[in-house]
């Protein structure tokens, strides 16, 4: 019975994972109060899961968000206003545009596209690092060459609060607690799933030719 609560046994472990979850999530809900610092603070949770689904990294969970929201405040926190400027100027464009008669399902997926770009961002500069030049690039090419891949983690991290924030406020609140608890940290661990394999390619091709 005892072995069941050794530090090592799946109990414990459990407990702890769930608790990571929850201070990581609880962290980047505190890091995007200013608004402008989304961006980073979403580099830093995916900093921090990158460090928690690796298990040969001992990283403090913590020292890894912080880590990933230094190195992404800046080229992040520009380029993720850029676009979030982009998404707010096709949605009012979108709106007018259905106002006037336009189909939605000719406006919507622009929009759909510049979010799910939005979400690359961080996500592509926690892991690897790069200029503002080249971030854009590469999320680019990662729209391109792995399009389900990119909306995926776009629709993980965006769609489910979007969704339930437009059609049934009453869930929306409902759902509160698993908003500020753990959702958006989970949602990120499953992007690192995700965005795995892709990465690993772009990571050998580079590789192969350098």
């Amino acid at each position: 019975m005892n072995g069941l609560f050794n530090y090592d046994s799946p109990i414990p472990q459990l407990i702890m994972r769930v608790a990571d979850v929850i201070i990581l999530n609880l962290m980047y809900l505190l890091f995007c109060i200013p608004i402008f610092t989304i961006g980073a603070a979403q580099a830093g949770l995916y900093t921090a899961a990158k460090v928690m689904m690796d298990k040969e990294d001992d990283t403090s969970l913590t020292a890894a968000f912080f880590r990933g929201f230094k190195a992404g405040f800046g080229t992040i926190t520009l380029s993720w206003g850029l676009v979030s400027l982009v998404v707010l100027i096709a949605i009012y464009v979108g709106v007018m545009a259905i106002i006037l008669g336009a189909s939605k399902w000719l406006v919507l997926p622009s929009i759909a596209v510049a979010a799910v770009y939005q979400c690359l961002l961080p996500i592509f500069h926690s892991r690897f690092g790069c200029t503002f030049r080249q971030i854009f690039k590469n999320c680019v090419y990662l729209l391109l060459y792995y399009p389900l891949h990119s909306i995926a983690v776009g629709a993980l991290i965006w769609l489910p609060v979007i969704l339930f924030a437009v059609l049934d406020l009453y869930v929306f609140m409902a759902l509160t607690p698993a908003w500020l608890l753990f959702y958006y940290s989970s949602a990120h661990l499953f992007a690192h799933g995700i965005m795995k394999k892709p990465f690993q390619i772009l990571i050998d091709h580079f590789e192969e030719t350098h």
